[in-house]
Parts: structure tokens; C-alpha cells; sequence
């Protein structure tokens, strides 16, 4: 699972189209770690405690 000090996501909402995407506790676990991931390697000012992700095509 989560190794120390890595950041573990508490809840995750997809929306397509305005409409929830169900995710089962793999697909959560997933999406969160992979955003944490990503989200770490940026140089921030401060810690992130909450991260909202917006995609429009």
C-alpha cells in the first residue's frame, strides 16, 4: 500500500459529462497515488492538502 511518508488520498470524484464515476477501492487508490505523485514533483510553496483537477476538450 502507501509507503512512509507518501501522501494517501482520503476520498476521490470523477465527474463525465456532470455525472459521478463509481470507483471501487483499487481505481481510488490508484487515481490518488498517481495524482500525488504528480502533484510532489512540482516545486510548490507550501504543502497540498487538497487538489482539484479540472479537464475540458
Amino acid at each position: 500500500m502507501c509507503q512512509e511518508g507518501e501522501e494517501k488520498a482520503r476520498s476521490i470524484k470523477i465527474k463525465v459529462n456532470g455525472k459521478d464515476v463509481p470507483l471501487n477501492p483499487f481505481a481510488t487508490h490508484i487515481v490518488g497515488s498517481t495524482i500525488w505523485a504528480m502533484i510532489k514533483s512540482l516545486k510548490l510553496e507550501e504543502k497540498p492538502n487538497r487538489i482539484e483537477i479540472e479537464v475540458s476538450q
